[in-house]
């Protein structure tokens, strides 16, 4: 190659070198300091966001950031319901929660970012406040609702010794610590049993029974009022003549003490339980207040916790079952109901069984399921209630 030629081709690479095209795909780790909104507290989540770069790249960073973080809200609101769940209740949940994103998000820190030809992308770390997405999803009735709105009674009396009750005229009649957790649980969507329909199942062995502890006493009143959740308990009331601080003045002291469980009435299960105290001078019905918000607050908060694990548990009652056609069915269940993880047989005793099914999914869409999945083994449904579904194998 001639010395001409060599210098022309050199200048060429030199000038390739040189060259920089308008646009090239960047994308650069960034370590920017944690930007804090409210707080500081809140679980982590990771999440991208995407914008299109119309015009400023900078507002383009803005938009991506934002979507950022309403996914890392998105994500925070999947830790409670469904994908189903979340399509049927999209419009709700972007007028309430994803609206306003930022509220829920305490602190963020920026992972990542980069451009590529018309889009920005922002990774971010963001703290988010699952407890108040938490209470605002309550609020709106999403969760109960998921759960397919499970009714509640409360039955809660006074007792001299919750360990041996007796019942009396005045024992019958409803306190108003019951009026207030009633009303409590009302408040965050879950649909109540009235206190006429209570009373009226209500006789005074079953209510001794129930307030000592007896699980089977409170399922035998859940299936004669409807109610799939029960709320159980005993109040003891104390007045104590004690001086009031940094002076010589005494005065009566009401202490209360709330003892209170949640039971799942269709299986026996124990969904929460708390004991509360208060003491309060001049009034007795200032304690009741608090401790009937204090325990309603604890046992609310323990059912939605049993709800987040996805651990839902529906009863299948057979009738004219053997061994054969309860093992055929338990596959076809693993095999065509979604959300399933195991199957149980928990009783075969002639020709009745009792099958549990524990899943994921909420119990109603699984006994939807059940009754529209084409199946081996062929049945009968004869009857739903709460998480219970009746059938009858046929031949």
């Amino acid at each position: 190659m001639r010395n001409t030629e060599r210098l022309i081709l050199l200048f060429g690479l030199f000038c390739l070198s040189c060259y920089h095209p308008g646009y090239s795909p960047t994308s650069v780790q960034t370590q920017t300091t944690e930007v804090v909104l409210s707080g500081g507290e809140g679980s982590e989540i990771l999440a991208e966001g995407v914008a299109a770069i119309t015009g400023s790249v900078d507002i383009a960073r803005d938009q991506a950031l934002k979507d950022a973080l309403r996914k890392a809200v998105e994500q925070g609101v999947g830790t409670f319901i469904n994908s189903e769940t979340r399509v049927e209740n999209f419009q709700l949940l972007s007028d309430r929660i994803y609206s306003q994103a930022q509220g829920y998000v305490s602190s963020y820190r920026v992972v990542s970012e980069s451009r590529e030809a018309d889009l920005y992308r922002v990774v971010v770390r963001a703290k988010v406040k699952l407890a108040r997405i938490e209470d605002d999803l309550r609020a709106i009735g999403i969760l109960v609702a998921e759960q397919g709105r499970p009714r509640v009674m409360v039955v809660v009396r006074k007792v001299a010794n919750p360990g041996a009750v007796t019942v009396s005229e005045e024992t019958m009649t409803p306190e108003l610590v019951e009026t207030m957790l009633t009303g409590a649980f009302q408040e965050k969507g879950f649909p109540v049993v009235d206190r006429a329909t209570i009373e009226k199942n209500l006789n005074r062995e079953r209510l001794r029974r129930i307030l000592e502890g007896d699980t089977q006493a409170a399922i035998l009143l859940g299936t004669a009022t409807g109610a799939e959740i029960g709320v159980v308990g005993t109040i003891q009331e104390a007045i104590a003549r004690k001086k009031v601080p940094y002076t010589q003045e005494e005065r009566d002291y009401h202490r209360i003490e709330l003892s209170a469980r949640a039971i799942n009435l269709n299986t026996g299960a124990v969904l929460g339980a708390g004991v509360v105290n208060a003491e309060t001078p001049f009034s007795a019905e200032a304690a009741r207040r608090t401790v009937a918000d204090s325990i309603s607050r604890i046992l609310i908060s323990r059912i939605l916790t049993g709800w987040k694990r996805r651990e839902n548990v529906t009863l299948v009652y057979a009738r004219n079952a053997d061994f054969q056609k309860v093992e055929l069915f338990k596959s076809e269940l693993r095999a065509r109901v979604r959300g399933v993880n195991a199957v149980l047989t928990r009783e075969l005793s002639g020709s009745d069984a009792v099958i549990e099914i524990v899943s994921e999914t909420a119990t109603p869409e699984v006994i939807e399921q059940i009754g529209s999945r084409e199946m081996a083994v062929r049945f009968q449904i004869e009857g739903i209630t709460g998480n219970r579904i009746d059938i009858r194998f046929l031949e």
